[in-house]
């Protein structure tokens, strides 16, 4: 046993060195983040005049950033008056992602817990995202930081034991990353859904709401008495249903593709009926009609991949609708009606998520892997995790390990 935490440690200390030789480096090969990094540190004196003085005159810097997160960028500025130490300490407050993760995972499986499952948080440091804004200071990571706390706090109380202070420090880690990123406030619609059927007693699920409310109420406040809404507001709805619909799903599609492959690997006949046909053909009939987009710096891998070989968009037409086709398919195949509607719950709020109009995957990478090792109800994804292997390790390493090295390839082209 003292062997086996050995080379845990070594392995995670190795990525962990990675990490370092990146910074040194100043790896950015998710692509965008240096200049967020020098945009934040234009507007850090925001907040010369105090923390409040900055909050009520937020808006003149025009910045679609969270105020509470570049209190923290500046913060890490004005402390220690180094770039780069504000950088380390960055990343060792990022490393609690893969921590977190580690020790849920121990919870959630601990009876049918194997080798492969210690090594699954090391996909985070093959992730370019996870990479780069460790680096950079980024608000998506820095707000994963402490959802990855309430899901472990979360998965604490689900499996272990109804403390109410595990219902309430899941809550209150949930309130900070919609601080810092005020769309995971919609994972609020989750931990809602699953804490409605799961606590047995209704004193602690008044206890729950009372808990939103309270930490809320400093957003709701700010928000729509201050009316201080103009740094995120004028960013939403700037693309149709269609448009949001089949580039969030063909990313959300993309990282699942080593659990779908398994999926219909293992179903005797795959079929698709004649229902399944029309609406694959009515979706592509509407993305003909009504997709509009036409930014070069985001859409996701298979919108890129379309444009890189046939500069249009009519792959990625194919493949976003067959995305929406196994997707539905997928989530849907779980008997448990709990945990069919627990998933497209996750789904949906994935979905929503970027309602803005701009899709990147830095929205749902290192996100994504979280919710598939620790959310997601699936049956297949629980069995895959379950009866993880070398072979099935080996693919979503080679997996992983190949989107990074596309994203090294995608900052020389």
């Amino acid at each position: 046993m003292k062997n086996f935490n050995l080379k845990i440690i070594i392995v995670y200390f190795l990525s962990y060195i990675t990490l370092i030789i990146g910074l040194i480096f100043n790896e950015d090969f998710a692509f965008g983040y240096i200049r967020d990094y020098e945009l934040h540190i234009k507007v850090t004196d925001i907040f010369d005049n105090g923390f409040i003085n900055g909050l009520l005159n937020y808006e003149e810097k025009k910045v679609p950033h969270s105020p509470i997160y570049l209190y923290y960028f500046t913060l890490l500025q004005n402390l220690f008056e180094n770039e780069l130490v504000a950088k380390i300490i960055n990343i060792h407050i990022c490393l609690l992602i893969p921590i977190y993760i580690f020790n849920s995972l121990k919870i959630k499986y601990e009876k049918n817990l194997n080798i492969y499952i210690y090594f699954l948080p090391l996909i985070f440091f093959l992730s370019p995202y996870f990479r780069s804004g460790s680096i950079w200071i980024d608000d998506n990571l820095l707000a994963i930081v402490f959802l990855s706390i309430s899901i472990y706090y979360f998965i604490l109380y689900k499996k272990k034991d109804q403390k109410l202070i595990y219902l309430f420090l899941n809550t209150f880690f949930l309130a900070i990353a919609a601080y810092i990123r005020p769309i995971y406030c919609f994972f609020s619609i989750y931990f809602f859904f699953q804490y409605f059927f799961i606590l047995n007693s209704k004193r602690n699920f008044i206890y729950y709401i009372v808990f939103n409310v309270l930490l809320s109420f400093p957003a709701v406040y700010y928000i729509f008495i201050l009316d201080i809404n103009d740094w995120f507001e004028n960013y939403l709805f700037r693309g149709n249903l269609i448009t949001v619909l089949s580039l969030t799903t063909s990313i959300i599609s993309f990282y699942l593709l080593p659990y779908l492959y398994f999926y219909i690997k293992d179903k005797i006949k795959f079929s698709i009926n004649l229902n399944e046909i029309i609406f694959l053909s009515i979706f592509i009939f509407c993305l003909f009609l009504f997709f509009n987009y036409n930014l070069d710096y985001s859409g996701g891998i298979y919108y890129k991949l379309s444009h890189l070989l046939f500069n249009n968009n009519i792959l990625f037409f194919l493949l976003s609708s067959v995305s929406i086709l196994i997707l539905t398919k997928f989530f849907l195949i779980n008997e448990n009606t709990y945990n069919k509607i627990s998933d497209l719950i996750v789904i949906f709020i994935l979905i929503i998520f970027e309602f803005d109009g701009v899709i990147y995957h830095e929205t749902y990478d290192p996100l994504i892997y979280i919710l598939i090792f620790l959310i997601f109800d699936n049956k297949y994804i629980e069995n895959f995790i379950l009866s993880l292997s070398k072979s099935k390790y080996s693919i979503l390493i080679f997996f992983s390990t190949l989107f990074y090295f596309m994203s090294v390839f995608k900052t020389f082209i």
